[in-house]
């Protein structure tokens, strides 16, 4: 646990920083909206976390939803795929209950597509700011479809005023939007075409860039959560190659520092050799991918980087076997939440080293709680991913403890 005096002091903040949240004052109604979009967790798939359950109701305690829906400092998007966790981020970030809560633009990828949910993400990022939404192939889910419907986007001018930028060819046009498409004939290419189309948007290359594995998913869906939260792009490579488009991608940015999120197991030295001709390469990695994804949420570099080192965030917590819920912890990177993606390997419980974690950045207080800094942790997907006993572990490590400094 970090001690109060690390709870407090001063930490380097990014733009638009990630506010205090004290998890205790949830929001019954944001949390319904998460539930509904797609509830599985428990034996009744059909019982999602209603409103209004009444008490004297047979099944009020299950109808309520939790503790599996949320405890005191954890919010479970209960999505039995990827595509309804994105549709209950995406209502969860834009209640769209008037102008200013609905998006300019929703993104829309398909659901097997991983590569494209996770560079696709930079788009989430100002000035663009669209929720990600997945299709399963042609077709749109009916969690997909009815939250596009009462999102309402309202065109980004900055997209020529689409109002659903669609990435890749299988995801449908919607009737009756105005949609742009981001083609490419491969996960790379595609890749390279985002980072142009978002680069227009912004009017400029951003200075950073991120390189991942465009083979090897778990290592790369930490690095959706940094795009999305600073409009860095993220460009793919093989193990021991980089591809052409991401090559001519990289130049474009006219020598970036260039973030490679990894271990040499995945990209290897040839790569890390070829970037070093277009900028300064830097590389973020742990043993595994849960240890990466940790020190990824570490890092600091200049204006790069999480630097999550002290309580005080947001968290989300996703499932290796679940590649595109890099499209729902898009949302959760922007609009006030501003929290990093944290991977978990195991479905039963915490693996070692994001317990861990989360132990080093608990926050104490001494004497008034009040004065402190909270933590919470958004966790994507239902209790296939992610168990209940691993949910409860989470909330305890997370939460506020009072501390001793001079206890012996």
């Amino acid at each position: 646990m970090a001690s109060p005096t690390g709870a407090t002091r001063r930490r380097r903040q990014l733009p638009s920083a990630a506010p205090v949240i004290r998890p205790r004052l949830l929001s019954l109604a944001v949390l319904a909206t998460v539930a509904l979009a797609g509830c599985s967790v428990g034996d009744d798939a059909g019982s999602p976390p209603q409103l209004g359950a009444s008490s004297d109701d047979e099944e009020a305690a299950a109808k309520l939803g939790f503790p599996a829906s949320a405890t005191k400092n954890t919010i479970r998007v209960s999505g039995g795929d990827a595509a309804a966790d994105a549709a209950g981020v995406a209502s969860a970030v834009f209640p769209a209950v008037g102008p200013s809560t609905r998006p300019t633009a929703v993104v829309l990828a398909d659901s097997e597509d991983w590569q494209g949910a996770v560079a696709g993400s930079v788009l989430a990022a100002s000035p663009i700011g669209a929720p990600i939404l997945l299709s399963d192939g042609g077709d749109l889910p009916s969690a997909s479809a009815d939250t596009l419907e009462r999102l309402k986007p309202k065109g980004s001018d900055l997209s020529k005023d689409a109002q659903v930028i669609r990435i890749g060819d299988k995801p449908p046009k919607p009737s009756g939007l105005k949609t742009a498409v981001i083609e490419g004939n491969d996960p790379y290419e595609r890749a390279a075409a985002i980072d142009r189309f978002f680069s227009a948007a912004k009017g400029r290359p951003s200075n950073d860039v991120m390189v991942v594995s465009g083979e090897r998913p778990d290592w790369a869906m930490p690095a959706a959560a940094w795009a999305a939260r600073k409009g860095d792009s993220v460009l793919m490579a093989r193990r021991d190659s980089l591809p052409d488009a991401t090559r001519k991608a990289i130049e474009s940015h006219d020598k970036p520092n260039i973030f490679v999120i990894g271990s040499k197991a995945v990209l290897s030295e040839n790569v890390g050799k070829a970037l070093s001709e277009l900028g300064k390469v830097r590389r973020i990695e742990g043993p595994t991918p849960v240890q990466s994804a940790i020190a990824f949420a570490r890092y600091d570099q200049g204006d790069f980087g999480w630097n999550v080192n002290v309580p005080g965030y947001n968290f989300t917590v996703a499932s290796t076997t679940r590649p595109a819920d890099a499209a729902a912890a898009a949302s959760l990177a922007t609009r006030g939440v501003f929290a990093p993606l944290l991977v978990t390997n195991r479905a039963d419980q915490l693996p070692k080293p994001l317990e861990s974690y989360f132990l080093s950045v608990q926050p104490g207080y001494e004497e008034d709680p009040g004065e402190a800094v909270y933590n919470r942790a958004w966790i994507l997907g239902d209790d296939k991913v992610f168990s209940l006993p691993a949910q409860t572990r989470l909330d305890e490590i997370t939460e506020l403890i009072p501390v001793q400094v001079n206890a012996p």
